[in-house]
């Protein structure tokens, strides 16, 4: 027989008043909106302090304070760290101090050599199978397979060790070579069976798992320091996040205090072992673990801005923006690779005013970087005469280094930059409203390159020698 139920009577439904409730979320908590030419710290401030937002500033946070107080950050790679490009940010991250050790699987080491041997790396897996070829790269195996035959140290030290000693091209490039030369401490911790070079005839069972077990001595090593400290792991899924509770497990077990420190999770899916084995397991007796889920090639250079935002001398960061003609020009190589939009400008830019400042942030706006090209004090006293210029070369690149508008400053000595124009090519060439496109200087360079050549009305009523007129004025 069916069961009969008696309908719900909601008008004796008790409610009470919303600001009696607490609520998880409120405005104070929001993001803030963009705004073109924002610093990258209003852009970490702009994010909203709820979930990842939160957890993001609170790890810079963190890291910065365990930077500051000498403490260890020991970091974990997979392979495609490496095959996103981002060896440079990690490097760079290396020499300033902020990473203490590293950690990589087979994999990334592989990745690591074939950059610093060939400046390129990754095959169609797919293709290579399809005959067998697939991972016999003679040159990969035999360099890895070799080092590791005839060193009595580990794994990761004696590939970083022969890259330096062999004098490898690209090596600059390469995380074990860099960490090689810096003395900070790499290891590499191989599955066999796993990786490329272990097919190859070159490849020692024996010399594969003794200089991997001694990187995991080492691993152990650096795990035991890390109280006070951090652990990322990033792009790794399986190996590390295993080796990792392992290291941490023997350290606790030789009577390392282990307990108050900070782990994360950097990837682009949040496998089971990095949750586990990284982020909750090893932070129950007094840590903080967090998961960060992105693409490597967003995710690691935007924590390694952050950091820098935090820790850096800013003093430094803006006299980093003054180039020689070569270093420009490199930078220039490198941003017509990737498509980015130049833009240069030059001037004399004696006494900075709100006209200059006005023109510079408007041509900034014709593309992606900026480059000022800015007349020494020698040129300027040819230009303007002997009594110009007031400031002096150094003291007008570091003012103009402080704007964030400019990317980047190289001084030159000729009356005109049309050799640094010719040796630049920017896509965008600008001048101030008072030039006509036909007389601007490096206007046929740019345009026989397809570069466009433009003004900016200038403000009126504003310009240096007012200012030093007006100066000798009040001083008569």
């Amino acid at each position: 027989m069916p069961k009969s139920f008696p309908k719900i009577d909601l008008s004796k439904v008790q409610t009470y008043p919303i600001s009696n409730r607490l609520s998880k979320v409120s405005l104070a908590e929001f993001a803030t909106p963009a705004s073109g030419g924002a610093s990258f710290g209003s852009f970490l401030t702009s994010l909203p302090d709820i979930l990842i937002g939160a957890d993001f500033r609170h790890l810079i946070r963190t890291l910065s304070e365990t930077i500051r107080n000498d403490k260890t950050i020991a970091i974990g790679i997979g392979g495609h760290v490496i095959k996103c490009g981002l060896a440079p940010v990690l490097i760079d991250m290396m020499k300033r101090g902020w990473i203490s050790a590293i950690a990589m699987n087979g994999s990334t080491a592989i990745h690591d050599v074939e950059i610093a041997m060939q400046g390129q790396t990754s095959e169609d897996v797919a293709e290579g199978l399809k005959d067998g070829s697939f991972g016999m790269a003679k040159d990969t195996g035999e360099f890895i397979n070799n080092a590791i035959r005839e060193t009595s140290n580990g794994y990761a030290y004696a590939i970083g060790e022969k890259l330096v000693e062999t004098n490898q091209p690209h090596r600059h490039n390469s995380i074990l070579a860099t960490a090689y030369e810096l003395g900070i401490p790499a290891t590499a911790h191989v599955a066999v069976g796993t990786d490329i070079i272990q097919q190859q005839p070159t490849a020692n069972g024996e010399a594969i798992g003794r200089a991997s077990f001694k990187d995991f001595e080492t691993f152990s090593s650096v795990v035991a320091s890390l109280e006070g400290g951090a652990y990322l792991n990033i792009g790794s899924a399986v190996l590390l996040p295993e080796v990792f509770l392992k290291a941490l497990t023997v350290a606790r077990n030789l009577g390392h205090v282990v307990d108050h420190f900070v782990t994360a999770n950097f990837d682009m899916i949040q496998h089971y072992r990095p949750r586990v084995n990284v982020v909750q397991r090893p932070t129950m007796q007094g840590g903080t673990g967090y998961s960060f889920t992105g693409h490597h090639e967003i995710m690691i250079p935007l924590l390694a801005h952050a950091l820098a935002e935090s820790l850096d001398d800013r003093v430094q960061a803006s006299e980093n923006k003054i180039l020689t003609r070569e270093q420009a020009a490199q930078v220039r190589t490198r941003l017509r690779e990737l498509g980015t939009q130049t833009v240069f400008t030059n001037g004399c830019f004696d006494l900075l005013h709100r006209g200059h400042v006005t023109y510079l942030q408007k041509a900034r706006e014709q593309g992606d970087v900026l480059f000022l090209g800015l007349n020494t004090d020698a040129s300027v006293q040819r230009l303007k005469g002997p009594n110009r210029p007031i400031l002096p070369l150094e003291e007008r690149a570091h003012i103009l280094a402080a704007l964030e508008c400019i990317d980047h400053i190289i001084p030159f000595d000729e009356d005109t930059p049309r050799e640094l124009i010719a040796a630049l090519l920017p896509d965008v060439l600008i001048k101030g409203g008072d030039y006509q496109i036909q007389d601007i200087v490096g206007r046929k360079e740019v345009e026989a390159a397809g570069g466009v050549v433009t003004t900016i009305p200038l403000v009126e009523g504003r310009s240096t020698t007012n200012i030093v007129e007006k100066i000798k004025g009040n001083n008569a």
